[in-house]
């Protein structure tokens, strides 16, 4: 996960979203922490402490010229709570990392950029699905055939 995010890292826009899917324990928030540290070492020359959003809902992260939300709906149970986040000026204005993004409205995701982690028998391992319908992401396609797991 480390290698794939530090590798991801340089080329990420400003602006946008990765949903990253996967099932409790997969990895998503181990991925979502590692980017955000790369996107730090290559901002700032260092990295720092990278909570999990579970509680809060949201982290923000700033930078010179851009911001990072890192999202965690888990915890949400009616799409009603999802406005008081004000998720939709974060997508418009952040990069936004998204766990667990089967809890937005379907109207929300459009153009974003999806990362499935499946995990298998060996607890070591997991394979990481990309896909984006936005040209904009579709870089990344060669960053994630090329990174192993």
């Amino acid at each position: 996960m480390r290698e794939l995010a530090y590798s991801l890292a340089p080329c990420l826009p400003q602006r946008g979203a990765l949903l990253i899917k996967g099932p409790l324990g997969a990895g998503k928030t181990c991925f979502c922490r590692h980017l955000i540290q790369a996107k730090q070492v290559l901002e700032i020359n260092h990295y720092e402490d990278v909570p999990s959003p579970t509680f809060t809902l949201i982290q923000t992260y700033q930078f010179d010229n851009s911001e990072i939300w890192h999202c965690d709906l888990y915890r949400i149970n009616k799409s009603g709570e999802l406005s008081e986040l004000g998720l939709e000026e974060g997508f418009e204005n952040a990069l936004c990392l998204v766990e667990w993004p089967e809890k937005l409205d379907d109207a929300k995701i459009n153009g974003l950029a999806n990362i499935q982690i499946i995990t298998n028998s060996n607890p070591d391992e997991r394979e990481l699905i990309f896909h984006s319908l936005s040209p904009r992401w579709k870089k990344f396609s060669n960053v994630f055939e090329s990174i192993k797991f």
